[in-house]
Formats: C-alpha cells, structure tokens, sequence
C-alpha cells in the first residue's frame, strides 16, 4: 500500500508581507512546514498562482494550492530552510497560536 502523507504543519500567528499578481499585502501565517503553509487574510488569488512571502528578511515562492474564504493554502516552490521554519514556529506572535505552542508554557515552582 502506497499512502502519502503531509508533513506535520506547525501553528503559528506570523504577520508577514505576501506578493500577489494584483500586488503586496498583508497576512497572518497560520501554521508552516518546510513544503507549505496556510495564510490567513489573504485577498484576490486564486489556486495555480504564484506568491510570494516576505518574511524575516527572506523571500519564500510558492503555489496557491486551495483558497476558502481568507484563508489560502500554499506549497512552496523550494523546501523552506530548516532554521526559518524553526524561526517562524517560536515567533508566536498571538496569544491564539500560543495555545497550541508548549514553548507559552511555563515551569511552576
């Protein structure tokens, strides 16, 4: 038998710039992997295009792959480098993503 699964997508509340065909906006990165992510409040795109993300001083290219609502899903073009992912996870910018993060957790003595 022949499963493929997706990579675990780590929750995060990352605000960042995303390059559309229409232009630059701005958004929320709800959770991220190496090989995609899922952005909140992006606007006019459709699946099959290209964007880009702008975030910590990189530029990360990939494909819309689903869109609901204002939220997208995206696979990235080239693997996303370990340490950035790693940089976005721990960036918990929200005390909604927080919730799902052990890193707000704190030791009770």
């Amino acid at each position: 038998m022949n499963q493929q699964f997706r990579r675990h997508r780590y929750p995060t509340a990352f605000v960042l710039t995303v390059i559309t065909p229409r232009g630059r906006q701005r958004a929320t990165l709800i959770d991220v992997n190496q090989g995609g992510a899922r952005l909140e409040g992006v606007e006019n795109v459709m699946r099959g295009e290209r964007i880009t993300l702008e975030v910590l001083s990189e530029k990360v290219t990939g494909t819309v792959r689903w869109v609901t609502a204002h939220r997208i899903g995206i696979a990235f073009t080239m693997p996303a480098r370990t340490a950035l992912v790693d940089q976005l996870r721990q960036g918990v910018r929200s005390s909604a993503a927080a919730r799902y993060n052990s890193m707000a957790l704190r030791e009770m003595r």
